[in-house]
């Protein structure tokens, strides 16, 4: 039987239950990576859903009609609304960055890092419009399993590279080992 990593860097024998696990983590985290894929029709370049009624400017006007943080308001207000291009650009290639890189399994963790941010960025932008926040809620939550759950076991390009990336480890340490570990 193979042997896999467990918690601090152990080995410990894999079984069937283990390997069930890891490829079911890993459905849930291209399945999530889909998820963040699919959510770009509404709001694709160039003008990200300017002009159609429930396009990203609809979702910034909802964010301002509906506060969650008055804050939040006003920087939506008088910062991303005249910016409207740049942000949507900014929003279109960090959604597409989070949901390539949970569905392909690449950058996993930091993948995962990224979607946990901007749910909660969604949440505090959405929360109280008519949607209501349970989806963003939900969005969190998942972001935050693929964070902490070992979801690129199976299905991965991080697995393909985790060899490549645990002797560069070994060779170089320092703070590349530290960002490679956080990043895997």
């Amino acid at each position: 039987m193979g042997q896999r990593r467990g918690a601090g860097g152990a080995e410990g024998p894999r079984t069937a239950a283990t390997t069930q696990r890891d490829v079911l983590l890993a459905l849930g985290r291209i399945a999530l990576g889909g998820y963040w894929l699919w959510e770009q029709h509404w709001k694709l370049p160039p003008d990200f859903g300017l002009h159609q009624p429930r396009g990203l400017m609809f979702a910034l006007q909802q964010s301002i009609r509906y506060p969650t943080l008055d804050v939040y308001k006003r920087f939506t207000e008088d910062v991303v609304v005249p910016h409207f291009h740049l942000f949507g650009w900014l929003v279109f290639l960090t959604e597409v960055g989070i949901g390539t890189s949970l569905t392909l399994g690449a950058f996993t963790k930091a993948g995962a890092l990224l979607g946990t941010l901007q749910a909660a960025n969604l949440l505090v932008s959405q929360g109280r419009t008519p949607e209501g926040p349970w989806i963003y809620v939900a969005l969190l939550a998942a972001n935050m399993g693929a964070l902490v759950a070992p979801t690129n076991r199976q299905l991965s390009v991080d697995r393909i590279l985790a060899p490549r990336v645990e002797r560069t480890m070994a060779r170089h340490g320092g703070l590349l080992a530290r960002v490679l570990r956080t990043v895997f």
